[in-house]
Formats: C-alpha cells, structure tokens, sequence
C-alpha cells in the first residue's frame, strides 16, 4: 500500500546511524511485507528501527510491524488527530512534563522522566494523554536514531488517587498492548519515583494486561533517586546537573513544534483493512484472544516491593 508523504518517516532527519552488515535482514523483512498487501509501504529506514528493537529476529520483527500499523489503524482515538499545536493537544501537554534527559546512562541508555505539572485530576482526559504520551515517544525514536534502550522513570508525586478514576479500559488496554508488542524500543528499566501508597490499586488495573518479561523491569521507590541512575545525570530538581525540568519541557515544546506537519502525517502510515488477506491474524487484537500472558495478581501484589 503506497503513500504519498512529504516528510521522511520514521527519522525526520534521516536514520544517521544505520547499522552495518544488516542489510540483508532489512531485505528479508521488506520482501515479507510484500506480500501483505493490507501493510503500507515504508521506508527501508521504518524497517531498521523494527529489526533494531527487536534485536534483528525475524519473527519477532514481523509481529512487531503487523501490530504496530494495525493498533494504529483500529484506534483513532489514540494515533489520529495529531496535530500538537491543537487547542485540545496543548491542553493535555500543559498538564504533564515530558522530557529526554541531556546524559545517557554508562550503559548507554536514553532516560525519559514523566511527571505531573498539574494535579488536578479532573483536567484529565486519559485517552488524550495516551495520545500525547505516544506523539511525544515518536518524536524520540526520530531524533535518537537506533537508541541501544532506554529507562522510564515516572515521577508519582502530584499524582492523587483521583487520577485513577480518568482512567479508560479501552484505552489503558490499547496503550498496553501497543507499548509491549508494538512499539519499536529497546525497553531497560522503569522506575516508579515517589511510589503512592495506594499503588496497590494501579497494580490490580495494569497486571492483567501486562506480561512477566515487562513487569520484571518495573521497580518501585519511595523517594526520588533510583539507585541504578547516576545521580549527576538527572535534573537539578533531583539533585542532579542537568537542567530543571521546567527547562526540558520547554525544549519538548520546541521539539514538538518541529514535528507538527511530520506528526500530522504519520496518522496516514496505517494498516488497511480492507486490503488484508486474512483476518484470523488479526482478529486477536478486537477479541482479546491475543491478550498479553495472564499474570497471578494475588502473587504479583504479595511480591510488590518499593525501595
């Protein structure tokens, strides 16, 4: 399925960093989706940033791109309509910091550092955050490149438990299986800052929907600093060198200025399911059939530790 785009996807620059002797891995998976004719046509640049995340298996590679445009095909409410500078967009990132922190980790990583700006929990509308969450994450992977992974820290302190009460089944649900079977990133470590007494509520929503492999990286804290992120590295509000976290948000605000047209555009890279051969590959993602593995909540809640 061929488009017509302006803007080069999915590196607004280019892929700078383009890995060698990868090439026939890359022709392996375009030749595949030849031959899926419901799948759009993407650079060969798109299908590096698949095999890169999935550490150049195939098959994992494959099921990754399938999910990633279909997720994107079924659910507008999160992957249409994205256009930042919009009135209802501003709103929704007004309300929270996103930011890429300057250093990566000696591992090499990129850190993310999420947190609430404003806590009043009734501004929320959760589908929009998804959607800002994930507009923000595609404007990352544009400017990293091939990133060798990165570290989450979520910042819980201005969240109350009303924000809980925003939260949408059918998008929380969307939002979790695109991060865990979709998403093109190398995923390390997240790290859950000011950890909330009543976490154990937010656990009973998320573990039915999340696999072992994924919860495993989750690590709670009751203060600010994780003990596995060097400290100098974080923003001077965690006691680190780098700068606040007011003047990161402003460079995402810039950075997703820059975006805008490339953001709106990529609404159009989707499945077309009109065009698919066979539905029963699919029909797991509406059904739930293909559901992440079920997890023992009563083990996992006994389990919970918080630094």
């Amino acid at each position: 399925m061929s488009l017509e785009l302006k803007n080069s996807h999915p590196f607004i620059d280019g892929l700078k960093n383009a890995p060698e002797n990868r090439k026939k891995d890359m022709i392996k998976i375009k030749t595949w989706m030849n031959t899926q004719p419901h799948l759009p046509t993407i650079s060969d640049e798109y299908i590096y940033l698949f095999l890169h995340a999935c550490y150049y298996q195939h098959e994992k590679t494959k099921s990754a791109i399938e999910q990633y445009f279909t997720i994107r095909a079924n659910n507008p409410m999160i992957f249409a309509d994205r256009d930042p500078e919009s009135e209802r967009m501003k709103v929704i990132m007004d309300l929270a910091h996103l930011v890429r922190l300057p250093k990566s980790t000696p591992e090499g990583y990129r850190v993310l550092l999420y947190s609430v700006r404003d806590p009043d929990p009734t501004k929320v509308n959760f589908a929009d955050a998804v959607k800002g969450f994930c507009m923000y994450n595609d404007c990352i992977l544009s400017e990293d490149g091939l990133a060798e992974g990165y570290v989450v820290l979520f910042d819980m302190k201005s969240v109350c438990i009303g924000h809980l009460a925003r939260v949408s089944l059918p998008a929380l649900k969307c939002f979790m299986m695109y991060i865990q079977e979709a998403h093109p990133c190398r995923l390390k470590g997240i790290h859950v800052l000011n950890t909330a007494n009543w976490i154990n509520h937010v656990m009973r929503l998320v573990v039915p929907l999340v696999k072992s492999e994924v919860l495993a990286l989750v690590k709670f804290h009751k203060g600010c600093v994780p003990d596995t992120i060097p400290i100098e590295i974080l923003p001077m509000d965690y006691g680190g060198e780098a700068p606040s976290v007011d003047d990161l948000d402003k460079d995402t605000k810039c950075l997703t200025r820059k975006y805008t047209d490339w953001l709106i555009e990529s609404s159009k890279i989707v499945a077309d399911e009109s065009k698919r051969v066979k539905k029963a590959s699919w029909w797991g993602l509406l059904t739930g059939s293909n559901s992440p593995q079920k997890m023992d909540e009563k083990t996992i809640l006994k389990n919970l530790q918080i630094d």
